[in-house]
């Protein structure tokens, strides 16, 4: 644990959700082989529809339509239908089978594994702050064991930009009804989730769980911490 900043009061914890409270590489790996088999078990036309081939035709909707870049699932839903509209899909099937195949993707992308630390934790930080979530992600938090402990859910594209644009910080404020400074923001990414919290007047902690140097930082958090469970020795 290292300290940079003095602390100040604090009412709500906010919580970066994918490798800040679980391990998001594995389910979205798996998530993601899901989509390609499943498109190529139903279309199998679409075996030219590979990773690569859905990246470029992601960076070239963003282009055309920047504001895509802020909503991970809007993205993804129009990215799947302009893949199966090129493997010859009709037009007008293509955002109802976008949706399906969405879902389905969804539903494997919530699989996800929670560490009986973060429950630990989770646990005892509830009964003395209110918790939330700030995610740029789509993760299903309401249908994994982790919903219970989070009163607040935001999520980038439906409820603001991704961090680190502040949008999402000055909601969360909103809606708590406190002062953005007595926010403290736990993430694992030193832009979205440091640079962003303290960008917008928020505290923030570090969880540099992957050995990166304080050189990597672009400013500075209250608190750096190695592992999740020091939160319970720093609050």
């Amino acid at each position: 644990m290292r300290f940079y900043k003095r602390m100040a009061p604090i009412k709500v914890l906010s919580f970066d959700l994918d490798d800040t409270l679980y391990d998001n590489v594995p389910v979205m790996t798996a998530a993601e082989d899901w989509l390609l088999q499943a498109l190529r078990n139903d279309y199998p036309e679409s075996t030219l529809l590979g990773a690569d081939n859905l990246a470029a035709i992601k960076r070239r909707l963003i282009a055309e339509q920047p504001a895509l870049a802020h909503d991970v699932s809007a993205c993804r839903r129009k990215v799947l239908s302009e893949g199966l509209r090129q493997q010859g899909v009709a037009e007008s099937r293509t955002e109802e089978l976008a949706e399906i195949f969405y879902q389905g993707f969804l539903t494997e992308r919530g699989k996800i594994k929670v560490p009986e630390t973060t429950h630990r934790v989770l646990t005892s930080l509830k009964e003395k702050y209110r918790l939330a979530v700030i995610t740029n992600g789509n993760m299903p938090l309401e249908h994994t064991e982790l919903a219970p402990y989070f009163e607040i859910v935001l999520k980038a594209g439906p409820d603001g930009r991704m961090k680190p644009a502040p949008d999402l910080f000055y909601r969360l404020a909103e809606q708590a009804g406190v002062a953005l400074s007595e926010i403290l923001h736990i993430g694992d990414h030193i832009r979205t989730d440091v640079a962003g919290a303290v960008h917008s007047g928020c505290q923030a902690v570090w969880l540099n769980d992957n050995g990166r140097t304080e050189a990597d930082l672009q400013c500075l958090p209250q608190v750096a911490l190695t592992r999740l469970e020091q939160l319970l020795e720093l609050l």
